[in-house]
């Protein structure tokens, strides 16, 4: 789940050094000095069999390394990067945000490198941005395909993500779109 990855990256920096014995600055230089290829297997491996870090440590060190020495989960910067060359799909995500928050009391849109994850307690959807179109996947279970409802593709999304419904524009968004919505909801959150 998208929610709270921010709030445990930050934490675990901010205790870094008493849970591992160095800071995140420390780490970056360790990592730096060990002259390794930047692949993420061959970091967490490293970082595992050399330095006794569980899983979740090196993984977390490996992420914050290859993005430069930043959080990997600073939400900004994510959202600024999946519009980069984008901006022309801004309007179509703002009109769906804007509609799905209206409908749920706690739903929240959270970017993550490939896609923006839509979640309430759990993910029920998310927004894949393609060159033309927001991909609309959501998690509807064993509803049929036809019309725009078609089966997921290409979302970057977890498996329970189900179908897709494409979206040129913010009048795309209407009462079919919402009603599938408020499905893929109830569906994640029965």
């Amino acid at each position: 789940m998208a929610r709270g990855s921010q709030e445990r990256e930050l934490e675990f920096i901010a205790t870094a050094k008493d849970t591992t014995g160095h800071s995140i600055e420390e780490w970056m230089g360790i990592v730096a000095d060990a002259g390794l290829e930047p692949k993420t297997n061959t970091l967490i491996s490293y970082l595992k069999t050399t330095h006794q870090l569980n899983h979740l440590q090196a993984s977390t060190i490996t992420g914050i390394y290859l993005n430069d020495g930043k959080p990997v989960y600073n939400y900004e910067d994510l959202f600024a990067k999946l519009f980069d060359g984008k901006d022309h799909l801004m309007p179509i995500y703002d009109a769906l945000r804007s509609k799905v928050t209206a409908r749920f009391d706690d739903v929240v849109f959270i970017p993550t490198r490939a896609y923006i994850s839509i979640e309430g307690e759990k993910i029920f959807g998310c927004a894949k941005l393609t060159a033309k179109t927001i991909r609309y996947g959501l998690d509807l279970g064993e509803t049929p395909f036809k019309g725009r409802v078609q089966k997921a593709k290409g979302l970057g999304a977890m498996p329970n993500i189900t179908h897709m419904i494409e979206l040129t524009s913010a009048d795309d968004i209407d009462d079919e779109v919402l009603q599938y919505t408020d499905n893929a909801f109830a569906i994640v959150h029965s």
